[in-house]
């Protein structure tokens, strides 16, 4: 029987490893918001899913008001979320997370959307401000 040998890449290569793992920005999740800026008393019709992972259901969010959920993310696959919104004669399909478009344009690991009457923004922490990413 031969003695276990210590060696340096047996523990190197798993903290390594765990480094990586730990500070990859997407291996946390993210928080996505979409808030009701239509104005008025208009409120927001909202079914959103991921077709990899869940159903989030079919809620209203009413003005002013916001619905978020947290999508974990595992290593090795991508997250993605659709939402089928809708308000008064308007409805639309839009991809509200998309990690590999959102993951560094979004801050803090949080993605707000804003929900207007002639789209929706997404607030871009590098620029410090929402910008229009569709159009109704």
């Amino acid at each position: 029987m031969t003695p276990w040998k210590f060696d340096e890449q047996m523990i190197m290569f798993p903290l390594v490893l765990l480094v990586i793992v730990c500070s990859h920005p997407t291996v946390n999740g993210f928080e996505v918001f979409l808030i009701n800026n239509l104005g008025g008393n208009t409120n927001l019709a909202v079914h959103c899913f991921s077709p990899q992972v869940k159903n989030l259901g079919s809620l209203v969010i009413l003005p002013g008001d916001d619905f978020h959920w947290e999508c974990g993310i595992n290593i090795g696959t991508t997250a993605e979320y659709e939402c089928d919104m809708g308000y008064g004669n308007k409805q639309k399909r839009f991809q509200v997370f998309a990690e590999r478009r959102d993951a560094l344009r979004c801050g803090n690991q949080k993605c707000y959307w804003r929900v207007d009457r002639d789209g929706l923004y997404l607030y871009i922490k590098e620029v410090d401000d929402y910008q229009k990413q569709f159009s109704w």
